[in-house]
């Protein structure tokens, strides 16, 4: 099989953050009781993706974005990703990524690794500054539809295309992509969809075994 797009997860996988939303919290000093007990809410099934993100946004009102910006760029990249994203641009690949993340990480991450497209949500903001408002492109578990968009946007299909993820958020898109690499997993359900498990810190371990099926 001939493959040509690789899309890419962002938090847990190209950086070693597992959530942007709560290094935003945690990095401000508000990852308080309030904002952990949404996470929890959230993680049982009592209230929605939509909701939890919402109550989160309205934690960063008025806040500045050009200091948000460099407040993600703190957070450290994978092990060799940006050499080995790099190199598989230098292989031929469209790179993409698709992240239930903020739009600071992923516009950061579209920036230095020259992805070709990268998509997240987005924290709404009206003259530099929050309105504690969000728009989300992305839910927890709605990347299988991303993943069409991506598609359609390049026109290849999914059995021409790699998924690289690390959590049960990616496992829908990596269902239907001709291959997926759950790089380092966090959890059962994406060892079992994944077609290749990467346990390394080291990202290049994505190339060289992408380049070993390619």
């Amino acid at each position: 099989m001939t493959y040509r797009l690789i899309v890419f997860d962002i938090d847990g996988t190209l950086t070693t953050h597992i959530s942007s939303w709560q290094f935003l919290h945690e990095r401000l000093g508000i990852w308080d009781d309030l904002a952990a007990a949404y996470q929890n809410q959230f993680r049982e099934g009592r209230i929605s993706y939509k909701r939890f993100c919402e109550l989160d946004a309205a934690h960063w009102k008025g806040m500045e974005t050009d200091n948000l910006y460099e407040l993600f760029r703190e957070i450290p990249y994978s092990t060799n990703a940006v050499e080995a994203v790099r190199r598989l641009k230098e292989d031929g690949f469209v790179l993409t990524a698709v992240s239930s993340g903020v739009q600071f990480i992923v516009d950061r991450v579209r920036e230095d690794m020259g992805l070709d497209y990268a998509v997240g949500n987005t924290l709404r903001e009206k003259q530099g500054r929050l309105t504690g408002k969000v728009t989300i492109r992305i839910s927890h578990l709605g990347k299988a539809a991303a993943l069409r968009r991506v598609l359609r946007r390049f026109r290849i299909p999914a059995e021409e295309t790699i998924v690289v993820g690390d959590s049960d958020g990616d496992v829908p898109m990596m269902k239907r992509a001709g291959y997926a690499i759950a790089f380092n997993p966090v959890g059962p359900a994406l060892t079992e969809a994944a077609s290749y498990v990467c346990r390394t810190s080291d990202f290049m371990e994505v190339h060289e075994h992408i380049r070993s099926i390619s």
